[in-house]
């Protein structure tokens, strides 16, 4: 249904979303499962693999050419009289397309996206996308809320910064038991440079310890993604940071879109100093079978917490997540080597949560020839709020501005 002859694949993968993402919410449709579910891998890594089979077939058959500008669509190819299974053999898009003529709803709703031009689809799927977080926070602070534990919701919102320029925006994500809030003040500086930037929530932050007990480090990697395909939307360059937990999930998120343009990540927190952090696996691991088994039993949660910033982070830190950060980075460690544009990596030389010699080891790890390292001289993990934050501002500012 694209009138136009040149295909762009980011333009064409972000149609296929709004598609699949206007369709679940109209009545009366009976959608396949997998239609039912967040679609956001479509303006990611694809690593479900869909668009990439589908272009494949289409670049097999026939009914898509690639040169250097792209991908370029062969009318005769489509909707010509096939004998009906040798059509399924020749030309299987066109047998797909055909199977989906009689739904009136869905040929309304690819009618419409495919004629909209390029700056209206992205603008119409950062406007979906962000208000989808803020419904998701909303929808999780009202059903997680404790009192006397969970911070006002100005805490866990996510927010955007509007820049002067749409040619470079930031994905900015906060670390663990935190909120966007933790990275407000480096938002606001970035702001400030002229730049775009988007704050994303981590599903299970900024509501109750007891909701981020429930989450896994792929709702959160899913969260940033999320947040990635906003601002890639807005601007055409992309830079991905973050910090401590949200810097192992900008780094996991460089190493999988080859078309991020740099990324820093602040504490990332691939060796964490705590020496109870060690005895997570374990009480998890006996947490949940005491829930397999008995259903009720002797177990152990949460663990005190006494955080640099009370009126940001939760009082209590769930052992299921820590074994979640100790996941997170070892499913990161492999892909680093991939990691192949500009890097900066910052930490705190006497950070009492994260080891420095993780942040090293990152660093040594990472495929780019193109990184830096800066160790500042602070006895604190969370180096982006308090006296000397303005330095590490300034040289995550530094960095940006070569793009």
């Amino acid at each position: 249904m694209m009138r136009f002859n040149k295909i762009d694949e980011l333009d064409f993968r972000r149609r296929v979303f709004l598609s699949a993402f206007l369709l679940q919410k109209q009545q009366g449709l009976h959608l396949h499962p997998s239609l039912k579910e967040d679609q956001i891998h479509l303006l990611t890594d694809d690593r479900l693999g869909k668009v990439d089979d589908f272009i494949s077939i289409a670049l097999e058959k026939g009914n898509l050419n690639r040169n250097d500008e792209g991908y370029i669509k062969d009318h005769t190819k489509f909707s010509s009289p096939y004998d009906f299974h040798r059509a399924r053999i020749d030309n299987p898009i066109d047998v797909i397309a055909n199977a989906a003529e009689p739904l009136t709803e869905l040929q309304r709703t690819i009618r419409r996206i495919s004629s909209r031009p390029g700056f209206w689809i992205k603008r119409k799927v950062a406007k979906c996308l962000m208000g989808q977080d803020v419904k998701e926070f909303e929808s999780d602070y009202h059903k997680f809320y404790l009192q006397g534990e969970s911070k006002p919701m100005n805490v866990g919102k996510p927010f955007v910064v509007k820049g002067k320029s749409k040619n470079i925006g930031i994905l900015l994500s906060h670390g663990y038991m935190a909120a966007p809030l933790e990275v407000r003040e480096l938002a606001y500086y970035l702001g400030r440079m002229g730049y775009w930037v988007y704050v994303p929530r981590l599903k299970g932050h900024g509501t109750s310890p007891d909701d981020l007990a429930t989450r896994s480090y792929q709702d959160w990697m899913r969260s940033i993604d999320r947040g990635y395909a906003i601002i890639s939307s807005i601007c055409r360059k992309v830079v991905v940071g973050g910090f401590s937990t949200g810097a192992g999930l900008a780094l996991d998120l460089a190493a999988r879109i080859e078309q991020i343009t740099g990324v820093f990540a602040v504490a990332a927190p691939m060796t964490l100093m705590d020496f109870s952090s060690k005895f997570a696996p374990a009480v998890d691991m006996w947490n949940r079978i005491m829930d397999r088994a008995y259903k009720v039993g002797p177990k152990k949660e949460f663990v005190e917490n006494k955080p640099e910033n009370p009126h940001i982070n939760y009082l209590r830190n769930p052992i299921s997540g820590v074994r979640e950060i100790e996941r997170l980075m070892n499913d990161l460690e492999p892909k680093l080597p991939k990691l192949k544009m500009p890097a900066l990596i910052v930490q705190s030389r006497r950070d009492p949560v994260v080891d420095p010699k993780g942040s090293r080891k990152i660093f040594e790890l990472i495929g780019t020839s193109e990184k830096e390292y800066i160790l500042f001289n602070y006895d604190r993990h969370g180096i982006l709020l308090g006296d000397g934050a303005e330095k590490v501002y300034n040289a995550i500012g530094e960095f940006v501005k070569q793009f």
